[in-house]
């Protein structure tokens, strides 16, 4: 992979090869999704537009429902075309506002499983932002309180079977990180300004090196690092390729290249495509990310001691056979 990783405008000159790989496109990604090959995704993880009028950089974010459904489809159908035989698909989901609420994670996981996908798991990535709520309806009354929601849906799919295929060599996840992980209930804070708790610990900066930093440039919506760190461990191998079709300013690409996966990240925003290959490249750089994502041969068992001057194990005495 080179540094940074090259953002490439859609169409590009040439698709020959694995042009798609390690890259940061830029352009339509229902046009790229289209000029993907079939079966070369591993996995999917995205987060689309909430359609509650955030200021995206090159996205109109209050479009009829129905209308936001029929467009999110058109993606659906390509994610399934792209993705491998049991290859995954985590769509992040939040409830949508007390005044306009829509069961929008019903809605999409009926979409998907009628396109084919199979639903496995439905994740509660709760965000512990309760403390900063103000809006309470009727306050100390049943008149009409309102509930907030504090959490957001991360829903999982299969396509065609629940089995991923895979070397187990290169299955990375460890023992404590698989026990966390497959509890649904993931209590993980927002992204935030500075460096966060789950990277200071998983990416201890060399002397005189700046721990890196999850930086949003702008974008109103970004992920956490620790939420797709969990499910590209949980739910891919590494070597795959991993896909975001609203890549925004990076956070699946940077996590992909820094756990040892390829990544293919798609995103309308020269904005953010320039963010994003700057965040994979200002991660990957630092050579100790694989050092510690790396899983560490056993070493072998130090040989028996040697004592010249033992005495030399006594036997017991021979049996006499009886005479003939």
């Amino acid at each position: 992979m080179s540094f940074p990783p090259p953002v490439l405008k859609f169409p590009p000159a040439s698709l020959a090869g694995e042009w798609w790989k390690d890259r940061i496109l830029c352009g339509d990604a229902r046009e790229i999704l289209a000029s993907l090959p079939v079966e070369s995704i591993h996995l999917a993880i995205t987060s689309p537009p909430y359609n509650v009028g955030l200021e995206y950089d090159s996205h109109n974010d209050r479009m009829p429902y129905a209308d936001y459904l029929r467009w999110l489809s058109t993606f659906w159908r390509e994610i399934h075309r792209v993705l491998v035989p049991g290859g995954r698909f985590a769509l992040n989901v939040a409830p949508t506002s007390i005044k306009d609420f829509r069961p929008v994670h019903y809605d999409m996981a009926r979409d998907l499983m009628t396109l084919g996908f199979i639903m496995r798991a439905e994740i509660l990535w709760y965000k512990q932002t309760m403390r900063r709520r103000t809006a309470w309806g009727s306050w100390k009354s049943p008149a009409n309180p309102h509930v907030i929601p504090s959490w957001e849906y991360v829903l999982v799919f299969s396509k065609g079977s629940w089995s991923l295929p895979g070397d187990k060599a290169a299955a990375d996840i460890t023992a404590e990180e698989f026990i966390q992980f497959s509890d649904a209930f993931w209590p993980i804070a927002p992204e935030g300004r500075g460096r966060q708790p789950f990277l200071k610990s998983l990416y201890p900066p060399r002397r005189g090196r700046k721990a890196p930093e999850q930086k949003t440039e702008g974008h109103p919506a970004p992920f956490p690092e620790e939420l797709i760190y969990r499910l590209i461990k949980f739910y891919s191998y590494r070597n795959n390729v991993v896909l975001d079709p609203f890549g925004g300013t990076g956070t699946v690409a940077a996590v992909a290249a820094r756990t040892r996966r390829h990544f293919v990240h798609l995103d309308l925003s020269e904005k953010y495509c320039a963010v994003a290959a700057e965040r994979v490249r200002r991660g990957c750089a630092q050579q100790h990310f694989d050092d510690l994502l790396a899983p560490q041969p056993k070493p072998p068992p130090p040989p028996p001691a040697q004592n010249s001057s033992a005495e030399p194990k006594k036997r017991g005495r021979p049996r006499k056979h009886p005479a003939l």
